[in-house]
């Protein structure tokens, strides 16, 4: 019978090769049972039935040979089988299989969506030349607080003749410009740059031409280099616009070509003009205004070249004392430039999604121990028939890697999905930022292929670990486990345990990030920016220089004069009043200035301060408070007495505990003073976000010191939005061609400040949330397992005389133990893991005992809920059932 038995499975198994390994072992499996049972019903103990049934299943040698044979199919043919098997032992636990794919799902999609952020500004290529060795150049000095700011000519003068690194290095400088003739009046940013400039990025025009030498000399003609946007949009994509005058301040500009689509260096350009340099502007080492690009020449690293630059500087300093000393020079390359305030926090959100699949990962691979640990009897009469453990390892990661491929083709399903809100959130238009702009966030090749990477990799970390655990088991374990199964192995248990741990403790290190990102963006929120920002509109204009020259200071006044005339008077208008640099507009500028009694400025630290002017009443309108003196008059005007108002900031700094009110301030030199006495103090204003410090401001009257660009406020009495169409005809009342550049409430400019913090707490706080899901289930899950396994003996426990409250702690113990021990070592985790925090946080300690505590009690609290579900099933079995499944 049994050579009968043998043969058939032979010939089962070369007509079915795909199911006879499964097949082989349920029906030695049935074999087993069946003689055990004869053996128990003929008065043998189920040990000794267990020993007799084995030997006489000694007759299936040719079975073993068969399974033999089969481990030397080709490998394509047998990773097929074991797909194909896969599916069908997965089929039979719809539960599990539901429940890892939901887990996989949601950490793998969360990692594609960031990383398809992360790709979009951080890795995409950028359409220049050799990027790496592209970089902006810029001069740090004491007296500008040390930030990365624009250079003289004198000093790029002297770095692009004797610095030894570049390939070469060129010039520019803003160049705002009026376009008029094409509607309405246009008004856009431009840059006046170097004929070498575009051509050290590498790119060419999509139509027409760069500049030339000869363009881009003192009196040179007059041409210029449009976007593609520009094009697209006013010019309504002219094939013809190369050769053609367009007026540019009110002066016919020849266009030479139309840049290609996607360029936009520095970002938001839409015009390029030449630079148009003298020789003598290369003597000036006063000014600073100069923005400098080099290419580094080849095998020289950006290191290397801030080394060299220094260097040299010091020999600039040396000859320019009373310019440059104290100064240095900062190299920051092309992609960083660009990346500029986004990149870090970037890549600590992917930092963070990247411990979000990790705890899916644990999850699964905790639930797989439970399940594997069922599998011990068919592992060991695989075994049996003579499979390898190899063979075995293999079988259970091609289950692992079909879990995983399920999950990870959900998880690009939720990215998709996801885009949108991506795009939503992410910052653009951020005027105090340094942000790429972001209109689209693909899910390409790429993208897919990073999915792909981590399906896989996601399949073999929590795929190994359990099969390597449970192939572990021995042939002759069939003979020592009745055939029902039996309880998983300490060791088994310990692995599950050792699983929950882990995801306690990544958990808790994300809610605490999450915790202090989220603390530190409330924060900022509510951080008083020194104004009021609520029910006040502002329309930023710049004055067209052909028609408001500089010299020409007086055009100017009598046009803000007006115009806040007009505008103060209009329904619903509380107040208007006009500044030139607008808080939070990104746009600032600065002025020297000599302390009393200093006849010079002491070396290389001639103090600056923010150069802010105003008409009477601003402070009024936008709610700043004076804080001593008093506010500017329509006495303070051109001619008159030069006044001037300083911040608590300035008067902090420089005048200690003594009232700055009646002294003197020289903004000009030694030699030529230009004294202005400070008439008043006001509050700090947070000019430049909420969560950036606080500058030195010089506050003048706009009549003493009219400038080109010009922010007017209006405070409203109801929706300032609806207030700008009235306000831009007040405006074009007085010049129907004057370009607004841009009109917005100021809480809606002040609500994009923050745009970046808010994104980054919002995903972060996403990211704790579903921590904190995969935790509770993976507790949930191993609890749930261990009253399974442990019903026998709980039901023995009650008979005994335990009372349901003792079960109820006992289960529950064991959770909060597992949980207690995992939020050890997440706060190990979470203490560790803050300093990469510290740019994301504003007035929020790293080490915020608060936080950490709330982290810690939430934490507790989801594990306790985890484990009271399955102790409290646990406390309702009924011991006779359970005995009676001894």
């Amino acid at each position: 019978m049994h050579k009968l038995r043998a043969l058939w499975l032979r010939l089962f198994e070369i007509a079915h090769p795909e199911q006879a390994e499964g097949e082989l072992a349920a029906e030695l499996e049935s074999h087993l049972a069946m003689h055990i049972e004869d053996g128990v019903r003929s008065g043998l103990s189920e040990e000794e039935a267990r020993r007799q049934a084995m030997i006489q299943l000694g007759g299936l040698e040719q079975t073993k040979a068969a399974y033999r044979e089969r481990r030397g199919l080709p490998v394509l043919e047998t990773f097929a089988q074991d797909v194909r098997y896969g599916l069908r032992v997965l089929a039979k636990s719809p539960g599990f299989v539901c429940v890892s794919v939901a887990t996989l799902t949601l950490g793998i999609g969360a990692n594609t969506a960031i990383f398809s952020v992360v790709k979009a500004v951080l890795l995409a290529p950028l359409p220049y030349k050799d990027t790496s060795r592209i970089v902006a150049v810029w001069t740090a000095s004491p007296a500008r607080g040390g930030e990365p700011l624009a250079s003289t000519a004198g000093d790029f003068a002297i770095w692009k003749q004797k610095s030894g690194v570049f390939e070469d290095l060129a010039p520019s400088y803003d160049d705002e410009v009026t376009l008029t003739g094409q509607g309405a009046p246009q008004f856009l940013i431009g840059y006046a740059v170097s004929a070498n400039y575009l051509g050290i990025l590498g790119v060419t025009p999509q139509m027409g031409r760069l500049f030339t030498e000869q363009e881009d000399k003192p009196g040179g003609p007059k041409v210029a280099l449009i976007s593609d946007h520009l094009w697209r949009t006013i010019f309504h994509s002219d094939p013809d616009i190369v050769g053609k005058a367009i007026a540019l301040e009110g002066t016919p500009h020849t266009v030479l070509g139309v840049m290609p689509r996607g360029f936009a260096y520095p970002p938001t350009v839409e015009i390029w003009r030449p630079a148009a340099m003298a020789p003598k502007d290369f003597d000036d080492f006063n000014e600073p205004y100069v923005r400098i690009l080099g290419r580094l020449k080849p095998g020289v690293s950006v290191e290397a070249a801030q080394k060299a630059m220094n260097a040299l500087e010091t020999q600039v300093m040396a000859a320019h004392p009373s310019t440059d000393d104290g100064n240095h020079v900062v190299i920051v390359p092309l992609r960083e430039q660009l990346d500029g305030d986004v990149r870090k926090p970037l890549l600590i959100l992917m930092s963070a999604v990247g411990l979000v699949l990790l705890i899916a990962c644990a999850n699964t691979a905790g639930l797989a121990l439970a399940r594997n640990a069922e599998r011990q009897k068919e592992v060991a009469l695989r075994l049996a028939l003579g499979a390898t453990r190899l063979r075995l390892l293999r079988q259970f990661v091609t289950e692992s890697l079909l879990l995983a491929v399920m999950g990870g083709a959900a998880g690009i399903l939720l990215a998709l999905a996801g885009m949108r809100l991506l795009v939503a959130i992410f910052p653009n238009d951020v005027a105090n930022r340094q942000i790429p702009k972001v209109t689209a966030i693909p899910i390409d090749h790429g993208v897919l292929l990073f999915s792909l990477a981590i399906t896989l990799l996601s399949g073999f970390i929590f795929g190994v670990v359990p099969a390597l655990k449970a192939t572990r088991a021995e042939a002759s374990d069939a003979m020592k486990e009745s055939s029902r199964g039996s309880t998983a192995s300490r060791r088994s248990n310990r692995s599950r345990c050792a699983i929950v741990v882990i995801e306690v403790a990544l958990s808790l290190v994300l809610l605490t990030a999450a915790g202090l990102v989220a603390a530190s963006f409330e924060r900022v929120v509510h951080a008083n920016l020194g104004f009021q920002p609520d029910h006040l509109l502002s329309i930023q204009i710049f004055t067209p220089l052909n028609r408001y020259p500089l010299k020409d200071r007086e055009k100017t006044r009598a046009l803000v004069d007006e115009a806040v005339r007009r505008m103060n008077v209009l329904p619903g208008v509380k107040s208007a009043a006009a500044t030139n640099f607008l808080p939070l507009t990104g746009f600032w500028g600065t002025t020297g200035f000599l302390l009393p009694g200093q006849a010079q400025a002491a070396k290389g630290q001639a103090p600056e301060a923010d150069n802010r002017a105003m008409t009477p009443n601003y402070l009024r309108t936008m709610g700043i408070p004076l804080i001593r003196g008093r506010a500017f008059t329509d006495a303070d005007r051109a001619g008159g007495a030069q006044v001037a108002i300083v911040n608590q900031t300035f008067a902090r700094h420089y005048f200690k505990t003594g009232d700055p009110v009646g002294r003197a301030l020289n903004l000009g030199t030694g030699d030529k003073p230009d004294l202005w006495q400070i008439v008043g103090v006001v509050g700090d204003v947070k000019a430049f976000g909420q969560d950036q410090s606080t500058h030195d401001d010089i506050y003048r009257p706009f009549d003493q010191d009219p400038f080109p660009i010009i922010a007017f406020t209006l405070r409203t009495e109801t929706d300032p939005a609806a207030m700008v169409k009235a306000a831009e005809e007040a405006l074009w009342s007085i010049d129907p061609d004057l370009p607004v550049f841009r009109a917005i409430p100021m809480d809606s400019l002040a609500s994009q400040t923050v745009s970046l913090r808010r994104a980054s707490s919002a995903l972060f706080s996403g990211f704790a949330v579903l921590a904190l899901a995969l935790a509770c289930i993976g507790i949930y899950g191993v609890m749930s397992y261990t009253v399974a396994q442990r019903t026998q003996e709980i039901g023995v426990r009650m008979a005994l005389g335990a009372q349901r409250a003792d079960v109820l702690r006992m289960v529950t113990a064991l959770g909060l133990r597992l949980a207690l021990i995992g939020i050890a070592i997440g706060l190990a985790g979470a203490f560790a893991s803050t300093r990469l925090l510290a740019s994301l946080l504003y007035e929020v300690s790293a080490i915020n005992p608060l936080i950490f505590s709330l982290a810690v009690i939430v934490l507790m609290a989801v594990a306790t809920l985890a484990a009271y579900l399955p102790a409290q099933r646990a406390a309702s079995i009924d011991p006779m059932r359970a005995l009676r499944t001894e």
